[in-house]
């Protein structure tokens, strides 16, 4: 009798293993039919926006991720979150940049490729990684670009990760230590991460940053978050086991990407990009309107608004709103605009595709962006700002300078870092 018990509860147990296993299986296999369908309509959505690629057919890793090397690139700052280490020198060759020469000179600017400047500076731009220049050589910058055509020095006051309105209290800072006649602005306007998006937030994927809130006394600045929270480029939170097996499968798998990406974009799967807006953020639309406005009241000669996008948010309903938005609050304070919009697209249009099979790949000096995750422009990219900017926001009639400035210094380019 106990024997029969025993093998009736060894059959039962056999029977449920088997059931067990074979759905295992089954959802196994159905896990790998979406995602082969998930990677056929991402490559077929590449190709019908004209720029067929079939990196996720031919490959496993749908994308790279990187955890953040701490290279003293930035410090701390009180009133700003981070900012670049004044005297930082490196040849960056670490993923996403190709080797280019990264180099912050004494007074806290990146340099145009000329240590020390050449010319005193008149010209103030301020802005993001796009104005910055992430991916590219000192003099591969638009802002380097821009002071070869004026003959004029151009402070580059960019810094990767900044949202607009924090870009703008940059600027304010500098414009009390230091007199221009000029100030750039530059905004990424982008279907899901954009600079005034930004300013909403306390920590920016491991950054901490000081955001735009309501206070007491109206629309304000937050403080600026604890650099050393667990989580951040300062203190990073980082368990090796864990992260290493989720960041393995989040490379190699589209179905877990489009879930994080979609309903967690804000998940810290590599440990040091902690991301969270602040609990009494400003709505993105009154961060335009305020920040812009602010940017009218500043007591410089010349303000120039520069609208700047990313290579995949050209015809996104999401830019087209932000942009509209954008423009008319601008019109309304008379804010002089120059927008790339036009160009970039057209010119976009025109340029053949060099690579179909690539996800990553090296840099391509014809296109107009890098084609790897960042979506940073090329030099050939910065160059057409560049030459933008030049022929629609410093002709004579609209730009004056000091009178007693050097006008016609011809400032030669250096030879390229790479």
């Amino acid at each position: 009798m106990r024997m029969s018990f025993k093998s009736t509860n060894l059959q039962s147990l056999l029977r449920w293993t088997k059931i067990v296993v074979v759905n295992l299986l089954v959802f196994l296999f159905l896990l790998i039919v979406v995602e082969i369908l998930l990677r056929s309509v991402w490559t077929v959505r590449s190709c019908i926006r004209s720029e067929c690629d079939f990196s996720q057919i031919a490959g496993l890793k749908v994308q790279n991720i990187e955890r953040g090397t701490d290279i003293g690139l930035t410090r701390y700052d009180e009133l700003l979150g981070y900012v670049p280490r004044e005297g930082f020198s490196a040849t960056m060759n670490a993923f996403p940049w190709h080797g280019g020469k990264l180099t912050i000179r004494k007074d806290g600017f990146r340099s145009n490729g000329y240590e020390p400047p050449p010319l005193p500076a008149e010209v103030l731009v301020v802005g993001d990684s796009f104005t910055f220049g992430d991916q590219v050589s000192d003099n591969e910058t638009w802002p380097a670009c821009l002071e070869r055509k004026l003959g004029r020095g151009v402070d580059n006051g960019g810094m990767t990760g900044y949202g607009t309105a924090q870009a703008l209290r940059r600027a304010s800072l500098k414009l009390a230590e230091k007199s221009y006649t000029t100030l750039v602005v530059s905004t990424l306007v982008g279907p899901l991460d954009w600079d005034f998006g930004r300013d909403r937030l306390s920590y920016r994927q491991g950054w901490p940053k000081p955001a735009v809130i309501h206070t007491k006394n109206g629309i304000g600045w937050s403080a600026a978050s604890d650099p050393n929270k667990p989580g951040t480029h300062f203190n990073p939170l980082y368990n090796e086991g864990y992260h290493e097996a989720l960041n393995f499968v989040y490379e190699r798998s589209e179905i877990l990407r489009l879930i994080l990406d979609r309903f967690f974009p804000d998940s810290n799967i590599v440990g040091d990009r902690l991301t969270i807006v602040h609990a009494n953020a400003v709505d993105e639309n009154e961060i335009v309107d305020w920040t812009l406005r602010k940017f009218s009241k500043l007591e410089v000669k010349n303000k120039i608004l520069l609208l700047q996008y990313e290579r995949q948010g050209l015809d996104t309903t999401e830019v087209a709103e932000r942009r509209k938005l954008i423009l008319g609050i601008a019109n309304e304070l008379s804010l002089k605009v120059i927008d790339t919009y036009d160009v970039l697209r057209n010119a976009k249009e025109k340029r053949p595709q060099l690579c179909n099979v690539c996800r990553n790949p090296s840099p391509l000096m014809d296109e107009l962006w890098y084609l790897d995750n960042s979506y940073h422009h090329t030099p050939l990219g910065n160059e057409l700002v560049c030459s933008y900017l030049f022929e629609h926001g410093f002709s004579k009639q609209s730009i004056t300078f000091r009178p007693d400035s050097p006008s016609t210094v011809q400032v030669k380019a250096p030879a390229l870092d790479r």
